[in-house]
């Protein structure tokens, strides 16, 4: 406050520093502004209270758009272990391909992951293995015993 040109008192300041235990029995902390000063305090204090205040909503927008993006990522990580166990299962390679490619979406986001998203790649990573070793190793024969 005395950077912007007023002038405040601090009351009860030298019992405060002198007796610091008594600090509780002279209860808050009062910042007196003489009379001709009061207004002009009084506008400066509600600009920095608003400064404060778009600076907390610059903070919550930023915290909401990276749990959204968090949601999104864990989403996509979900599609990846999906399709990867039906790579296995039903439809060879192409769910598997399509597993790759959601998990290096995933991946390419350069954020954080969550510990339920870093499950769920490993475990499309290791059911695409092992779908990729069946179906390319036994599907070519079951391919020739069909035709």
């Amino acid at each position: 406050m005395v950077a912007q040109g007023f002038h405040p008192r601090l009351r009860d300041e030298l019992t405060r520093s002198v007796a610091p235990h008594l600090e509780t029995f002279l209860g808050k902390l009062i910042i007196e502004i003489p009379e001709g000063e009061f207004l002009a305090a009084s506008s400066a204090l509600e600009q920095l209270e608003d400064e404060q205040a778009e600076k907390n909503a610059d903070q919550d927008e930023t915290a909401l758009l990276k749990n959204q993006s968090l949601l999104e990522s864990q989403e996509m990580a979900k599609k990846c272990l999906i399709n990867a166990v039906l790579g296995c299962v039903l439809i060879p390679l192409i769910c598997n391909l399509y597993s790759m490619l959601l998990g290096f979406r995933v991946l390419g986001k350069e954020m954080p992951l969550s510990r339920l998203t870093r499950t769920r790649l490993i475990m499309a990573f290791f059911f695409n293995c092992i779908g990729f070793y069946i179906w390319l190793t036994y599907g070519p024969m079951l391919l020739k015993d069909l035709f």
